[in-house]
């Protein structure tokens, strides 16, 4: 528990740090945390944390992102994700935009000690209204790779994006994120990311979310890791 009460506290930092306001301008942050607890006739635990920081000015648009997941079973550890991302825009004319990303991922039972993805490319605002906001983005980039049983490998990538908001109503949203990359030297190795939430605000800070997420590797480094990855979580949202 000690751990989680460090990252809590790490958390609040953080969103203390990017609330600070500006003259003109501030970061808009959304912060999430689900914690699960069960014992009886078996012992779970699971914790998870999401905050973003989100700062939009003059054309410049810069997004950070962090999440964490960590679950045990019957005293076991059995999940232990970190996923770390960092993206700035640049308006370059009408909705084109161009953009540098970095992302880096730790998933202790996915096979990797960690994955870090630095890439560049061009984005696309397809729609924003009121109600709807799509962007799509196409990107190039450098990957590197350390696994958990040894080795590392390094190659060029490809990547496609695309994210949905929609404001059902005016307490209701739904989002939609959608992850494609792969190996440019060998394209039977690409991953699929799939994160679908719904979010009802409670009032005007606080909201309750469910999500599912889903992450598909077609070529674990391992045979004995499951190509899929699939994570259900409800939470308590902040947004400030």
């Amino acid at each position: 528990m000690k751990k989680y009460l460090k990252l809590i506290l790490v958390i609040c930092a953080f969103s203390s740090l990017v609330y600070a306001k500006e003259t003109e301008n501030r970061w808009k942050v959304h912060a999430e945390l689900s914690y699960v607890k069960t014992s009886g006739n078996s012992e779970t635990e699971t914790f998870a944390s999401k905050i973003e920081g989100n700062r939009d000015y003059n054309g410049t648009r810069v997004k950070l992102k962090g999440e964490f997941l960590y679950g045990k079973a019957d005293k076991r550890e059995n999940t232990n994700k970190l996923n770390l991302s960092g993206r700035l825009e640049r308006v370059v004319f009408n909705k084109f935009f161009g953009f540098l990303q970095d992302d880096y991922y730790r998933d202790k039972f996915s096979g990797y000690d960690y994955r870090n993805v630095l890439s560049a490319g061009l984005g696309y605002d397809i729609f924003k209204t009121e109600k709807h906001k799509l962007k799509g983005m196409g990107s190039l980039g450098y990957a590197v790779e350390q696994y958990k049983a040894g080795g590392s490998e390094d190659y060029p990538t490809g990547g496609l994006n695309l994210d949905y908001v929609w404001d059902i109503k005016e307490n209701l949203r739904f989002k939609q994120e959608l992850k494609y990359e792969t190996d440019l030297q060998k394209t039977d190795v690409y991953f699929l990311n799939s994160n679908t939430a719904f979010e009802v605000k409670i009032n005007g800070n606080l909201s309750l979310g469910v999500g599912l997420k889903i992450a598909y590797q077609n070529k674990p480094p391992s045979p004995d890791i499951k190509k899929t990855d699939t994570t259900f979580l409800t939470s308590l949202i902040v947004d400030f």
